[in-house]
């Protein structure tokens, strides 16, 4: 079961799961830390690996299998706005109130590029990579929106969202496909679309909107700040409007037609999506005040298991050897040559048969005389 974890203002990491007990869908608490000596600010997963940035100045790592602390990354000398790991895991970008931008190698946790004045000085609010891997989005204090090129390890170009009409930005964020990413201000949420590089569309809110979740390329859930959910498509006018919380939606978060929502105030609820018709399962309170939601998929942790259809197959192919049919032998035994997959961490073990005639064989010239000197008996010492 997927594991949904909440960073909170009180330096808490919280995690939660659904689980059905009596036909009834319950959330319950999995784990809690508290590796933060202050708020956490952000967090990202990737794999195994969870990061949190917060007012502390660090950026955590979590080994979730674990459970553990992993490491610590002491980079930034202000307050951690934003982390963000690429789609594959492979690196780790932050963003922080100090004006840089550092791109971290997982696994060694070594700096790869740091960007010291990505924002003019300016402190860094939000990061998004693109699902490519390729580039990335940067919002910062000088109200320009960068895009990054992470091949090359480069800016690309700079966009001044004043001259748009776009006033304090705070969130970012891609849609599933990549063409399209959404940027949130005061009052609106405005759809860009990265193949006309420019604005698609604009959404007034009645009032602030305070997250934003895609669940496709053309559909779009709005948390608001006096705690309704609004649900749009891009090519609609029309929004619909959910009652979710009785504060404001701090973080909306969708997967595998399950939205998360949590309010400033601790509250966490669960809705099952049908048709863009929001229907709650369960909610629970986490006693703090949430900040970061996130969710953990543990797909990697699950192991292959044999289908029924297989194991049949395996049975009888045991219970009459004989009625097997004669191709079927042959390709058996291929089969049994092949070599095994190693193990990790292993030594690697190569055969080239097991008859030493068919090594002699295949040897070239030059090694049979070689061996042929070898073979020679050495010179007696004269009596």
């Amino acid at each position: 079961m997927d594991e949904l974890v909440v960073g909170t203002y009180e330096g808490f990491l919280l995690g939660y799961s659904l689980r059905t007990e009596d036909e009834v869908t319950k959330i319950k608490q999995t784990f809690a830390t508290h590796s933060h000596t202050a708020s956490v600010r952000c967090i990202s997963i990737a794999g195994k690996f969870l990061a949190s940035g917060g007012t502390d100045d660090k950026v955590v790592v979590i080994d979730l299998k674990t459970r553990k602390e992993h490491t610590v990354l002491m980079n930034h000398d202000g307050t951690v706005n934003t982390v963000a790991f690429t789609h594959n895991g492979t690196h780790l970008l932050t963003g922080s109130d100090d004006g840089s931008i550092i791109v971290t190698r997982t696994g060694n946790w070594q700096i790869e590029k740091v960007w010291k004045k990505a924002h003019g000085g300016q402190p860094v609010t939000a990061i998004a990579v693109h699902p490519s891997n390729k580039l990335a989005l940067s919002l910062g204090g000088d109200k320009t929106l960068r895009t990054w090129n992470l091949i090359k390890g480069r800016p690309a170009f700079t966009i001044n969202l004043a001259s748009k009409g776009i006033v304090m930005p705070t969130e970012i964020k891609f849609s599933p496909g990549g063409d399209r990413f959404s940027l949130i201000s005061q009052q609106t949420v405005d759809i860009w679309k990265i193949s006309q590089a420019g604005l698609e569309k604009r959404i007034t809110c009645t009032s602030k909107p305070s997250a934003v979740q895609w669940t496709s390329d053309e559909q779009v859930y709005v948390g608001l700040e006096n705690g309704n959910i609004l649900t749009l498509s891009i090519s609609e006018t029309q929004a619909q409007t959910y009652p979710a919380h009785k504060q404001r939606v701090k973080c909306v978060f969708f997967e595998n037609n399950i939205l998360y929502t949590a309010s400033s105030s601790g509250e966490l609820k669960v809705w099952s999506v049908n048709e863009n018709k929001l229907k709650e399962l369960c909610s629970t309170n986490a006693s703090c005040r949430v900040t970061c939601v996130t969710l953990n998929r543990q797909s990697y942790l699950i192991k292959k298991e044999d289908t029924e259809e297989e194991i049949d197959k395996d049975e009888k192919l045991e219970s009459n050897p004989e009625e097997t049919d004669p191709e079927s032998h042959e390709d058996s035994e291929e089969d049994n040559k092949t070599p095994h997959k190693r193990k990790v961490g292993a030594f690697v073990t190569i055969s080239y048969g097991d008859n030493e005639e068919v090594k002699k064989d295949t040897e070239s010239p030059a090694k049979k005389k070689k061996r042929r000197r070898n073979k020679k008996p050495k010179n007696k010492n004269k009596e």
